[in-house]
């Protein structure tokens, strides 16, 4: 008998999924981002007890009217964009659309935590990168550096070579050839 009424009030994601897209919740929410509303799926997993979202997803307008701390924070945090009452949805639908969330967020997890650690690997390893990069470039730079100061003092000393030169070497050699 408990198991014939766990059943009967069991939430079903698959009517939520409908509920959700009848209702045209996707218009300002997704499940993992932010739209016009909040992303639904930290909302309804992190913090929010499933009686008060009942109570808002019916009827946030009246949450608000009573100064409940909770809706003002999110209402003032969407800038005050007033969202829909939906008053035609039982508290088994909204139950339903509750556990649709649920069960797409806990989905998303695993490709968010991998897209967020293969985020953290490739920036690691683009930082890695760019760090060998630089520490290249300014090998190279001090390479060409240091080849500039040695051909300056070479040419500085083949000219005093040559200055000297000319001054112990008959004049003879410096005139011009006769014809």
């Amino acid at each position: 008998m408990l198991l014939a009424i766990q059943i009967a009030v069991a939430q079903d994601p698959v009517k939520g999924k409908a509920l959700f897209t009848a209702n045209n919740c996707g218009s300002c929410h997704k499940i993992d981002e932010q739209m016009v509303g909040p992303a639904l799926g930290p909302m309804v997993t992190m913090g929010h007890k499933e009686n008060y979202l009942i109570s808002w997803i019916q009827n946030n307008q009246a949450l608000i009217e009573k100064k409940n701390p909770e809706a003002l924070e999110i209402y003032n945090k969407f800038n005050q964009q007033p969202m829909p009452v939906f008053s035609n949805l039982t508290n088994k639908d909204v139950k339903d659309i509750i556990s649709y969330i649920k069960t797409e967020w806990k989905t998303m997890q695993p490709a968010n935590d991998d897209k967020h650690s293969k985020g953290k690997i490739s920036e690691r390893n683009l930082s890695a990168d760019n760090t060998w990069a630089i520490i290249g470039l300014v090998i190279t730079l001090i390479i060409a550096f240091l080849i500039i100061v040695m051909l300056n003092k070479t040419i500085a000393r083949l000219e005093g070579l040559l200055l000297n030169r000319k001054k112990t070497l008959p004049k003879k050699q410096f005139s011009k050839k006769k014809r």
